[in-house]
């Protein structure tokens, strides 16, 4: 391997954070909100939900919305607006917070008029951030339903589908309790396919979801174990009228929904700085991020050892040649009882990455550098964005995979001095993975 490559290799880590930041910075939502809000009627109200509920709401006074409103948002994200009730609950385990936050939703909308304008901004971490839950059915039991639901491996899609037969807000309720108001909805997308419905479990969206599917979800995930779940089933198959907003229903006839920024945004923001600033660098195609993240390590280590051994017979000039590729979406990862560690689904994927690098031997490039990482800043229940690590490192291989085991990402990593930190970067749209390899 050249020297000169032996230098870059040490540059890796930088350039895929310098990328990473290109990424945040390009789905940063107060100047695409302002944008979107010039081309609308003044509306009446506000409402803003979400990790990035106060940007959006800047971004709607900056195009000079005045309407006054409620921001309900995360801790890392909450500050004081002019003209709005700004409230920080708890994510992504409801708190009392949320529910009354909630109350003060209901009580907006439900006096509106066919003269009124609702604007809602909307982001991911709604469905925690807004606890609003079915009739008979306390908060206590609603957090023990999110539990078991982020302990269970289902994407957000499927875990939506669930919370939505739960809530007196999600699946369309809110636009059920605004009507026959207008109603503009701007969103900001977290989930994989831009899905209108799993988007903070769509305040003011048609649930498209046939209830059988649901109930599948619940058996099939043991959810019905929790009493209240299965007497709410119940509930539900014996009246359509306690479900959620079904396509067609008139009370969504006054609702436009825009989405304004997506993980697309932000893949594309990391692939155009590394063109631009690495102009001699190969970028290939990536799958999206999804299913099990240390299933997802495993697809793309697959993907670059298979690159790599294509490679053998190349020239010397090519071989030193340095490749990438920028992912996007969402990963899960499947808890159990015996799991007591700490971490998120981008640290997880990062270090499993790395293991299975390490494991792949000659088959795998010599050079290399990941990172994985929340848009949001926070990666699960800790202060990390997610990690980085690169082939330069040395750690144990059997500790790396004892932690793994223990969804212990984070301890490993912080040891590793692996994490990377951002803080509350104001936006939320999914997670990314950047990769750079050589060799």
């Amino acid at each position: 391997m050249s020297d000169h490559l032996d230098h870059n290799v040490a540059q890796f880590a930088g350039w895929i954070r310098a990328a990473f930041d290109a990424a945040l910075l390009a789905g940063q939502p107060l100047r695409i909100t302002q944008s979107a809000c010039h081309a609308i009627a003044a509306p009446t109200a506000v409402i803003a939900l979400g990790k990035a509920a106060g940007a959006m709401a800047e971004g709607a006074r900056a195009a000079g919305v005045t309407a006054p409103g409620i921001i309900i948002t995360t801790d890392e994200n909450h500050r004081q607006i002019d003209g709005f009730d700004c409230v920080a609950a708890s994510h992504p385990v409801p708190d009392g917070r949320g529910l009354r936050a909630a109350e003060k939703v209901i009580d907006l909308v439900t006096p509106l008029t066919a003269d009124d304008h609702l604007l809602l901004l909307i982001s991911g971490g709604g469905s925690a951030l807004l606890p609003a839950p079915a009739a008979g059915i306390s908060l206590e039991q609603k957090i023990a339903l999110n539990d078991a639901l982020l302990a269970s491996g289902l994407d957000i899609h499927d875990m939506n589908v669930v919370r939505r037969l739960f809530s007196r807000l999600k699946g369309g309720r809110l636009a059920r309790l605004a009507a026959p108001a207008k109603i503009t909805q701007f969103l900001l997308s977290d989930v994989p396919g831009d899905r209108l419905e799993s988007i903070a479990s769509g305040v003011a969206v048609a649930d498209p979801v046939p209830f059988g599917y649901a109930k599948s979800l619940v058996k099939t995930n043991r959810l019905d174990q929790l009493d209240f779940v299965a007497s709410h089933m119940a509930a539900l198959a014996d009246n359509d009228d306690l479900g959620p907003v079904r396509p067609g229903d008139p009370c969504l006839a006054g609702v436009h929904s825009a989405i304004l920024a997506s993980n697309a945004q932000c893949r594309d923001a990391a692939a155009d700085w590394l063109a631009e600033n690495l102009p001699d660098i190969t970028q290939f195609d990536a799958p999206e991020l999804a299913g099990e993240a240390q299933q997802m390590a495993r697809q793309l280590v697959t993907q670059i050892c298979q690159h790599r051994s294509s490679q053998d017979e190349v020239s010397q000039d090519q071989a030193d040649q340095i490749f990438a590729l920028v992912s996007g979406g969402e990963t899960v990862v499947s808890m159990d009882s015996t799991s007591a560690g700490l971490g998120g689904r981008s640290q997880e994927l990062a270090l499993a990455f790395a293991c299975q690098m390490q494991q792949a031997g000659d088959a795998a490039p010599a050079y290399w550098a990941i990172l994985a990482g929340g848009t949001d800043g926070r990666d699960g229940p800790t202060d990390a964005a997610g990690g980085i690590v690169t082939s330069s490192q040395n750690f144990d291989l059997d500790a790396a995979i004892a932690a793994l085991r223990q969804h212990d990402s984070y301890h490993f990593l912080a040891a590793q001095n692996s994490l990377v930190k951002t803080g509350a970067t104001g936006t939320n749209l999914a997670d990314l993975v950047l990769i750079i390899w050589s060799g």
